[in-house]
């Protein structure tokens, strides 16, 4: 199947890959291998000829993508094939004035307009054009194989996460219908409502939400470890409602309560701080630690999770470390605000 029919159903639209870096660098390459070519064929002063002919062709090139970015910022998502004809139209609109305008510079004055010198002009540009829009093609589809292969891997590590979620709060459960069924019951309560916000939030939510779901499993935790579980909240005056993706902190603190307050018989504290630091939104979550006691496996793989699933969102600009000191593990996980990827379906 060639790229222009599989890019009739692209995610990542013409105009806004015209204005990638990729585009943008295309873009250029291809001016000065018009102008370079032209300048060969002339039999002109070559170095004379190729700044004038690179001149013209960059000055079409940079006001054509002034205007597709102007197209792309005012207009709603069009279908590729619109796209395309705008892209198309724009081009040999601006090489149709420029060559005529410039007839009329103090560099080459033609009087009257040479016609022929304007249709030869469009038709190179309209060669190169279609030549260009259908690398262009190529990379967006590119593009969309990366965006659904990290929907894929998306829709795996979400999966693995939630089933882990059930299975720990299943287990909390089943102790305490043993111990107390009445706290049982009421766990069972809050579970339900919980597992309705941890299913049915998709991939991502507000903060608030995620807050929301954490609390409501430490919860049910604390039924089940009483008073060796206490948690102490530091929330910032932040936006509560950032999106952020969905079981991205919750899973931090049932790391704690797995691996640091489970395998002591006297519990602990676990801090969990969320705030800002410049432009990134900073969460840490701190549990007491102690490297001779055993606890179940699992830390790595959910930690390992959790950053696989900040770099589909997010690239390098999010981070998740730990470190441990005084008895205490920290991890410390960064996300910028407002820079969440738009994945394919979520």
């Amino acid at each position: 199947m060639t790229p222009w029919v599989n890019s009739s159903t692209i995610d990542h639209g013409l105009l806004k890959a015209m204005l990638t870096e990729r585009g943008i660098l295309a873009m250029i390459i291809g001016s000065q291998a018009v102008a370079f070519i032209y300048t060969l064929s002339s039999g002109k002063d070559f170095w004379l000829s190729l700044g004038l002919v690179s001149l013209f062709t960059h000055a079409n090139a940079f006001v054509t993508l002034a205007i597709i970015a102007a197209a792309a910022k005012l207009t709603k998502k069009l279908n590729f094939k619109t796209e395309l004809g705008v892209v198309l139209f724009t081009f040999q609109f601006v090489c149709f004035i420029t060559s005529i305008l410039v007839q009329y510079s103090v560099f080459s004055p033609v009087f009257p307009v040479n016609w022929q010198f304007v249709l030869n002009n469009s038709a190179i540009c309209g060669f190169v054009v279609i030549l260009l829009l259908h690398f262009m093609a190529i990379y967006i589809d590119n593009l969309n194989t990366i965006a659904h292969a990290a929907n894929a891997e998306l829709e795996a590590l979400q999966a693995r996460i939630r089933p882990h979620f059930l299975h720990n709060a299943l287990n909390t459960l089943a102790e305490l219908c043993h111990e107390n069924p009445d706290a049982a019951e009421e766990a069972a309560l809050t579970m339900a409502k919980l597992m309705q916000v941890a299913f049915a939030s998709g991939r991502k939510h507000s903060l608030a939400q995620e807050i929301s779901l954490t609390k409501g499993y430490l919860a049910i935790e604390k039924y089940r470890f009483e008073h060796r579980l206490n948690v102490n909240w530091q929330i910032a005056e932040i936006d509560l409602n950032a999106t952020v993706p969905a079981l991205i902190v919750q899973p931090l603190v049932e790391n704690a309560v797995v691996h640091g307050i489970e395998p002591l018989v006297s519990g602990g504290n676990i801090d969990v701080d969320i705030t800002h630091d410049g432009s990134k939104l900073l969460i840490k979550v701190t549990n007491p630690y102690n490297a001779q006691s055993k606890s179940r496996s699992g830390q790595g793989i959910a930690l390992n999770n959790i950053r696989r699933r900040l770099l589909i969102y997010f690239g390098p600009e999010a981070t998740l470390n730990t470190s441990q000191k005084s008895g205490r593990f920290s991890t410390i996980m960064r996300l910028p605000l407002g820079a969440l990827n738009e994945i394919s379906g979520s």
